[in-house]
């Protein structure tokens, strides 16, 4: 059972690392191109880097403990087998199996070639379903055939090649039954994919609701979330440039920094830039003042966005200076706890009002600024 798992845990443990450093860039990516961020869309992708890794893993795990590993192979070991249909002469010698007899159908379940034949099987039947998926309409199923034998021929010379020669010598055998098994199961899951992908949206909905967003004049709910978050990310890393530059930093000057350099991004750049920020701009977005007077809208848009950051980092400064005197220790504390809660309300606002498909966000709507989409811009 180890032999099955451990590979599944380092290709999940893979995946959250991935997930973790693109989520952002992907983020990026999904409202400048299409406006929105579309879950299935990106489930899809995550699960499909998921499946290979686990299939690529399963074939090659468990690794040699060294890679001069040449010590520790039979010498009469064959790493070739090119009799095709071995697995049932395999299956018939190690259990009492016949295909004339039904009431020995049970023994199957009872031999390691079995096992092994079906799982070679299973190992590329999602294949054939993403194939179904990716490809719907314009692949039939000796499409789907070629590409599982490509990628069962490419398994396999993987692990004659001893992983293309890192390791010495051959630790697993080239096995043209294994080419038979991972085809079967490629094609067996192109052609069941139905019955999976029912509960899926289809490539064509998927096109449809990019294009629905793509061609809507407001920015989306997670496009303006998104377009201050870059803006924060942005004026964090000019205040650590300039931070790092200076001879005598403290967390006070810090935070005067980056108060002055996201009032900058905030304020003077989409005043200077016709509504445009750093963030909007990599977001494909505007923000246009509805009363015409930007600097207004603006500067009360920065305040808004900032109080939260400020109390964040007033409670940062304030913690650092805490001592024995317990007036100044509840005062500390008091500080903390109103910042705690003034996120957890803001996060809790935030998620409601995007569960309720609210067009605008507070910071927008409180400042009079209507945020609109721009296409065909770079």
């Amino acid at each position: 059972m180890q032999a099955y798992v451990l590979p599944i845990f380092i290709a999940l443990s893979i995946c959250f690392v991935l997930a973790f450093i693109l989520t952002l860039p992907w983020a990026v990516y999904q409202y400048r191109k299409h406006g929105y961020f579309s879950f299935w869309r990106t489930l899809l992708i995550l699960s499909f880097i998921f499946y290979g890794l686990s299939a690529f893993f399963l074939v090659i795990f468990p690794l040699p403990s060294a890679r001069s590993n040449c010590a520790s192979i039979d010498p009469g070991a064959i790493f070739i087998q090119n009799r095709p249909f071995q697995f049932i002469r395999d299956i018939q010698r190690e259990s009492g199996f016949h295909w004339a007899v039904p009431s020995s159908y049970i023994d199957l379940l009872t031999t390691r070639a079995f096992y092994q034949m079906f799982f070679n099987v299973l190992l590329l039947f999602p294949l054939g379903v993403f194939l179904r998926y990716f490809f719907k309409g314009k692949a039939k199923w000796f499409h789907a055939a070629l590409i599982g034998f490509g990628v069962s021929f490419f398994f396999e010379i993987t692990q004659r090649t001893a992983l293309f020669g890192f390791f010495e010598c051959p630790y697993r055998i080239f096995d043209v039954d294994d080419l038979m098994t991972n085809t079967v199961g490629t094609v067996l899951g192109f052609i069941l994919a139905p019955m999976f992908l029912v509960l899926i949206p289809s490539r064509k909905t998927l096109s449809e609701q990019s294009h629905f967003f793509n061609n809507q004049r407001k920015a989306t709910f997670g496009a303006q979330l998104m377009e201050v978050l870059l803006n924060i990310i942005i004026a964090r890393i000019i205040t650590n440039f300039i931070f790092g530059l200076l001879k005598r930093p403290g967390v006070l000057v810090d935070e005067i920094i980056f108060a002055i350099v996201f009032f900058v991004v905030m304020v003077v750049i989409p005043v200077i830039w016709k509504g445009n920020t750093v963030g909007s701009k990599i977001v494909r977005m505007r923000l246009l003042p509805e009363k015409g007077n930007g600097l207004g809208s603006f500067s009360r848009r920065y305040f808004i966005v900032y109080m939260p950051l400020l109390l964040s980092a007033l409670s940062k400064i304030f913690s650092n200076q805490m001592g024995e005197d317990l007036l100044a220790n509840l005062f500390v504390i008091g500080v903390v706890f109103l910042t705690s809660l003034l996120w957890f309300f803001l996060f809790c606002h935030i998620m409601v009002r995007w569960i309720k498909k609210d067009k605008t966000l507070y910071f927008n709507r409180y400042s009079n600024i209507e945020a609109v989409r721009v296409t065909g811009e770079m």
